[in-house]
């Protein structure tokens, strides 16, 4: 039985203010950061389609994170070879989102090139291993809601603080939210 070849990319956990953020890169670039925790390795392996390496982060890397942490991601240098050509548009357009401004996700498919697939560019954004450099909580809903964002409430107060931070002031956060709770609430009751 053959083996496949099988890319690698070198990865290593930093801690950058209060978060401990594993990143996995390659010779082009950043391929993923995620905050670490005992599946990130394993998840992020599965994610980027590459044996990751332990190995020692070139200094510059904590300075490319504390620069993304203060919304100065542009200047990162992003690997998305292991993304398929659609999560690759979508990521590189998000990437373009000025800081303090936000989108919509009809938006972020017409820049892939997909109008139709707004469903797909939101999913691409749940999916974001570059969630630090590729600043998915500026895309939004077309009506001014926020959307989901990591794990319910949680993220969905991490995605508002992030806006807040770069300025960005949304009417109502979560209108789509309330809208939610008030349908299920009749659904459990019936």
């Amino acid at each position: 039985m053959k083996k496949r070849f099988r890319p690698a990319c070198k990865t290593a956990v930093l801690t950058i203010g209060k978060d401990r953020l594993r990143v996995a890169w390659t010779n082009s670039g950043i391929a993923a950061v995620e905050r670490e925790t005992l599946t990130t390795k394993r998840d992020l392996k599965r994610r980027v389609k590459m044996d990751l390496v332990e190995a020692s982060p070139p200094p510059v890397f904590r300075q490319f994170l504390v620069l993304a942490t203060n919304g100065k991601a542009e200047e990162v240098p992003v690997d998305l070879a292991w993304a398929k050509d659609f999560e690759r548009d979508v990521l590189e357009a998000t990437r373009r989102i000025p800081y303090g401004q936000t989108r919509s996700y009809s938006w972020l498919a017409r820049e892939a090139r997909r109008p139709l697939a707004v469903r797909a560019a939101a999913t691409t954004m749940a999916r974001n291993p570059l969630w630090l450099l590729v600043p998915c909580h500026r895309v939004i809903h077309a009506d001014g809601s926020i959307g989901s964002y990591g794990n319910g409430a949680v993220g969905q107060a991490r995605k508002c603080a992030l806006l807040e931070q770069e300025g960005v002031r949304l009417a109502s956060p979560t209108p789509r939210a309330k809208k939610r709770s008030k349908k299920q609430a009749r659904t459990t009751h019936r």
